[in-house]
């Protein structure tokens, strides 16, 4: 016998069998009944979601490529009193129906796909959602039921929020979600993404006991989500009470501070600082909030330690806690201020740019053990940042800075497009030629001083602060220098020989001093002193005049004073060596110049200049007396003065 007839005869069978089924299928559209399978999905998406489901639409069937239902025009929930629109409707539900049972004349679904669905979330002034009664009825039914959830899935969904309570109002966009929840007892998956202002969400979850959020019992969660601005994980409990809350680990970093604050509404600014962040460790989350009993936080490579509350109820999210570093690297933030001056530029006219505090509202009490700012180093450092309404105000309660120890408070006022700052700060014993030179640019005097500082000022860059500052300055130090130039070599060479080149010592070397005390005043950006006064063993140096702060040039006067020793008494007649002179130019390289009126007068060599002038003024006068005898006018034409730098006249030559 051949083996062709076999298989001949069993391909005619199952090709038999196949059209048989395909007749089958193929009539199964036409004798469903339609409001059966109408009324059996109203029913069961009602149950499952706790809220009356209406459609619209028509009904379709269809065989390939699986066997399925199709609904058009589907809503959620009731309709709104103002408008009858629903809070959630669909342009179509897909359902999987189930072969078998329909067989059997049962119409059965296995899962269901919501096909474009728009959701929207209406929260009123009191925090009343138009989804609490839906919700409500949903808990309920689940604990009655106390069975699973068909497989549910959400494909190219949107949704809107108008929260009236927080003022916030975002759209969702992009949303394909995937639910599967076998059985009460059964763990539920969730899965999918969406889109939020411009950026992709994937989110990850498993349930472990559904079941127990709709009887107000934790159930574990552990959940993974990823974006551009932000990703992380939470492993933890959730709990549905009252409200919804979950404790556990959660992570969240991302490679931009600034581009998160960007992501969920806020005006950061532009700049080099808030990069890269991470927040570690034990969290509370509620609807609203998160509250890190214990945390880990690092900005921009700096690492804290402390407790943290992040609330976003408000307009703007806020930031509560208390953080202590190890080092802090706080340059990138005064790069963003602008603040320091531009080499040979004069301050920086660039705006102030405060948008990335004024963006959130900050409660937070800092700490470090060594703080970094550009050159400048601090020790053991605590401060407290307030910011509220774009009003930020820094105390620095004690700051371990430059041999010494620094507190002060700093406020800063928006006032239309500039700003209001009042600073005021206390320095003990700290190091003048540090602090003044890393913070002003100005390295000319040393020594150890005690400051205190008042100012104020009003305007959008630090050379409109500069130019408005007002207030008071009082400085006391001991054992230091000034330098750029060497007082009691320039005096003892003048004393010697008035006329002669001063030299490399004006614009050199040191000028050691005991003691320097000095009360400068400020008005309008000109800074002015009446004391100022430098003791040392044997110089004394006592200086007035004005400082330009917009231009940072001085315009100051003094007298030096060589003081006679044991070893060098005075003879008959003579006193100290006193020297006026003036001081000029720019702060950062001054000219220091003797009063050359006084070394004329000291020179003899400058003899026959005194005697020149003399002379002159005793010619004049006699011819006006002649003039005046005789009845003339006097000469109406003065002889021309001579100048003090006059050269001698010629010598005639020898025969």
């Amino acid at each position: 016998m051949s083996l062709a007839s076999p298989i001949r005869r069993l391909v005619i069978v199952v090709g038999a069998v196949t059209l048989a089924l395909a007749g089958v299928l193929a009539l199964v559209p036409l004798l469903l009944p339609t409001e059966t399978v109408r009324r059996t999905v109203v029913t069961e998406l009602s149950e499952r979601l706790g809220m009356p489901v209406s459609i619209r639409g028509d009904i379709a069937v269809s065989v390939l490529p699986q066997f399925s239902i199709r609904l058009a025009d589907v809503r959620f929930g009731e309709g709104d009193a103002a408008t009858g629109e629903p809070p959630a409707r669909a342009d179509a539900v897909v359902g999987a129906l189930r072969l078998l049972p329909l067989l059997f004349g049962n119409v059965a679904v296995s899962d269901y796909t919501l096909i474009r669905p728009s959701i929207s979330v209406q929260v009123a002034a009191d925090g009343a959602s138009n989804w609490d009664k839906s919700f409500e009825r949903l808990r309920e039914k689940t604990r009655l039921r106390r069975g699973g959830l068909t497989d549910f899935r959400i494909a190219d969904g949107s949704a809107t929020v108008n929260d009236l309570k927080t003022g916030r109002h975002f759209a969702v966009t992009g949303i394909e979600f995937a639910v599967s929840w076998p059985g009460a007892d059964r763990q539920a998956n969730v899965s999918g993404k969406l889109t939020v202002n411009g950026e992709q969400l994937e989110v990850n979850a498993i349930v472990a006991r559904p079941q127990a959020l709709f009887i107000a019992e934790p159930t574990g969660l552990k959940m993974r989500f990823a974006s551009g601005p932000v990703r992380g994980g939470f492993d933890g409990s959730l709990t549905n009470g009252d409200t919804v809350t979950a404790v556990g680990a959660l992570t969240l970093e991302g490679a931009s501070m600034r581009n998160f604050l960007r992501w969920i509404g806020q005006n950061p600014g532009i700049g080099p600082s808030l990069g890269s962040f991470a927040l570690k460790g034990q969290v509370e989350v509620l609807p609203n909030s998160l509250a890190f009993t214990k945390v880990n936080a690092e900005l921009d490579g700096n690492v804290a330690d402390g407790a943290l509350m992040v609330s976003f109820a408000g307009e703007r999210p806020q930031i509560r806690g208390t953080l202590d570093a190890g080092r802090f690297v706080a340059t990138t933030y005064f790069r963003d201020l602008n603040l320091t001056p531009y080499a040979g530029r004069g301050w920086s006219r660039r705006p102030i740019d405060l948008s990335a505090i004024s963006s959130i509202d900050l409660d937070l009490r800092v700490s470090a053990r060594e703080l970094i700012v550009g050159r400048a180093q601090f020790g053991r450092s605590a401060a407290a940042l307030n910011a509220r309404n774009g009003r930020v105000n820094v105390t620095l309660g004690e700051a371990l800075a430059y041999g010494g120890v620094l507190s002060g408070a700093l406020v800063v006022s928006p006032s239309g497009e500039s700003m209001d700052v009042r600073a005021s700060m206390t320095v003990q014993r700290g190091q003048l030629a540090l602090g003044l030179g890393e913070w002003f640019g100005f390295r000319r005097l040393d020594g150890t001083a005690n400051i205190q500082l008042g100012l104020e000022a009003r305007g959008g860059s630090m050379a409109e602060l500069a130019r408005t500052t007002s207030g008071q300055i009082t400085l006391n130090a001991i054992e230091g220098a000034v330098y750029g130039f060497n007082a009691e070599a320039i005096l003892r060479r003048l004393e010697r020989r008035p006329l002669s080149v001063v030299g490399a010592d004006a614009r050199s070397g040191r000028t050691p001093y005991e003691r320097v005390a000095a009360t400068v005043r400020i008005v309008g950006g000109v800074a002015t002193t009446t004391d100022m006064l430098l003791e040392g063993q044997m110089v004394r140096v006592s200086v007035e005049g004005s400082a330009q702060l917009p231009t940072r040039e001085l315009d100051m006067r003094g007298i030096a004073t060589l003081k006679r020793t044991a070893s060098a008494a005075p003879r008959p007649g003579e006193g100290d060596f006193e020297l006026p002179f003036v001081v000029q130019g720019s702060w950062d390289d001054p000219f220091i110049l003797p009063d050359p009126q006084i070394l004329i007068r000291r020179s003899g060599a400058a003899a026959p200049l005194r005697d020149i002038t003399r002379d002159r003024d005793a010619l004049r006068a006699v011819l006006d007396a002649i003039n005046r005898q005789a009845g003339f006018d006097s000469d109406p034409a003065p002889l021309p003065p001579i100048s003090s730098y006059t050269p001698y006249p010629p010598i005639p030559p020898r025969n």
